[in-house]
């Protein structure tokens, strides 16, 4: 029997009962995984073959019963076999050999019990067969463990949704990425912001032999879709119509950006909207390679936008203090308000500008004082001319929406730019799709189209590629 203040300790820090009570050693992949349950209510892990996810999970059912009072934790499978002869026979292991568990909880070939509350405190094994299979769970803390979650039915998960309502709920989701449908891939696309999402690469883990993915480089490719599934824990390819490949949206999130040792310009792009579920977004773009945090603002009329504008401008010019600043305000709905204010106050904001410089430098050796501040605003419109990105572009875009999107798929696709890591904005660059039209253009997927799809307005990317954009100078536009 685990100590009452150790249990209160150990039910925020899974990672810690693993290893104390359990007796194992997780990898940093399934340490991840573990605080992720912890402290996220939905998790989806996708991951290549053989990264120790039935442990895991295991682990997690076995974590859950000794730590929560009278918890539910039903477990599917879309096999009999997944589920009894891999998952239920990894819980038997961990609880057959320990003293401290095999006393309280109770294992039996479908069920795992503390001891005298068989009917309140349990961990079922139920096959993804039936539509029902998760129906039935009401509980204050229960979890779902879903294992190989890419091929079971999307019906399955319904039930699933209402019971995430209590605020002890968890869900768990794992497996190899197999479809480019369904609740699992959903939770990594359309919904990824709702999720706490892993991704593990097989040849990052230390448990995946290395002859295994030799032997799948051998027999089908890198490029492959059997090695990305088992392997590289990626979906299949993407869907022949989706413009941006969500890898290299995550690619471009990882890691520490690049040091810039003196930017030189900053570019921000201003996607506006007003009310509903939209957003307005500012987006920065340091010299074109770093991308600034997104500030994102909701039912925010054009004169308090402008403002919010306003404020960004003064900041990235203080930070960053030889650099020119480029606005870009999309203007062809509510944005023509937010881009005529921010026209109107350029000679101010500029001397402002000046002014905070020459109070901070007054004294200084000329050599170390900034050049005098340049700030354009532009309007941009992504119901415009279309073209090429470069004149040697072999693409050619239907409107200056592909242009401008286009501009940040490249970027993506080159690994010039690195993305603030930010699970919406992955999404969005992710799910746009995209058509050849008869005159042999891209043109890209309609916001009222995805709106059909269930997607909200890709308002993180539009202000991205807003950003990136270096519109044609014209009659409507400011340049000083």
């Amino acid at each position: 029997m685990i100590d009452p203040e150790a249990i209160l300790y150990y039910a925020d820090n899974p990672v810690d009962f693993v290893e104390d009570i359990i007796r194992a050693k997780p990898d940093p992949n399934q340490r991840d995984i573990l605080n992720s349950i912890a402290k996220y209510p939905m998790t989806s892990v996708r991951s290549g073959h053989g990264i120790g996810k039935s442990a895991v999970e295991s682990w997690a059912v076995i974590w859950f019963l000794a730590t929560r009072p009278f918890p539910k934790i039903p477990c599917t499978a879309p096999t009999q076999h997944q589920l009894w002869d891999i998952l239920w026979a990894e819980i038997a292991k961990w609880l057959r050999s320990n003293p401290v568990l095999s006393n309280d909880l109770i294992w039996t070939r479908e069920k795992v019990y503390m001891r005298g509350y068989p009917e309140e405190w349990f961990a079922v094994a139920r096959t993804a067969s039936k539509p029902d299979a998760l129906q039935g769970f009401h509980a204050d803390h229960v979890l779902y463990i879903i294992d190989e979650a890419s091929g079971v039915r999307d019906d399955i998960f319904e039930p699933v949704l209402g019971a995430l309502s209590t605020e002890g709920a968890r869900l768990v989701m794992c497996g190899n990425p197999t479809k480019i449908t369904g609740f699992f891939y959903d939770s990594h696309h359309k919904n990824r912001a709702q999720y706490s999402t892993l991704h593990i690469d097989g040849r990052n883990s230390s448990r995946v032999d290395e002859e295994f993915i030799r032997t799948i480089i051998e027999m089908f490719g890198e490029d492959s879709d059997v090695f990305r599934v088992r392997v590289a824990g990626d979906f299949p390819k993407a869907l022949p119509d989706s413009f941006i490949a969500m890898e290299w949206a995550e690619r471009a999130s990882e890691g520490e950006p690049p040091a810039i040792e003196r930017v030189l310009r900053v570019d921000i792009g201003i996607d506006v909207a007003r009310y509903g579920d939209d957003s307005s977004v500012l987006s920065p773009v340091l010299d074109k390679a770093v991308q600034g945090e997104p500030l994102v603002y909701h039912h925010n009329d054009t004169m308090e936008l402008a403002g919010r504008a306003v404020q960004a401008i003064k900041t990235y010019a203080r930070a960053h203090e030889w650099a020119s600043i480029f606005v870009k305000v999309d203007c062809d709905g509510l944005g023509v308000g937010v881009y005529d204010r921010l026209a109107e106050q350029r000679a101010e904001i500029v001397g402002d500008v000046e002014a905070d410089r020459a109070a901070r430098y007054e004294g200084e050796d000329p050599d170390k004082i900034p050049p005098p501040f340049h700030l354009e605003v532009l309007e941009c419109h992504f119901g415009g001319e279309g073209g090429r990105i470069t004149d040697d572009d072999p693409i050619e875009y239907q409107n200056s929406t592909g242009l401008m999107w286009g501009a940040v798929r490249e970027a993506l696709r080159t690994g010039s730019l690195h993305l603030w890591y930010n699970d919406q904005q992955i999404s969005q660059l992710s799910n746009r799709k995209y058509s050849v039209n008869s005159s042999g253009r891209i043109e890209l997927e309609r916001k009222e189209a995805m709106k059909k799809r269930g997607l909200s307005s890709p308002d993180m990317a539009d202000a991205l590629a807003l950003a990136l954009h270096d519109p044609v100078v014209s009659d409507w536009s400011l340049e000083f």
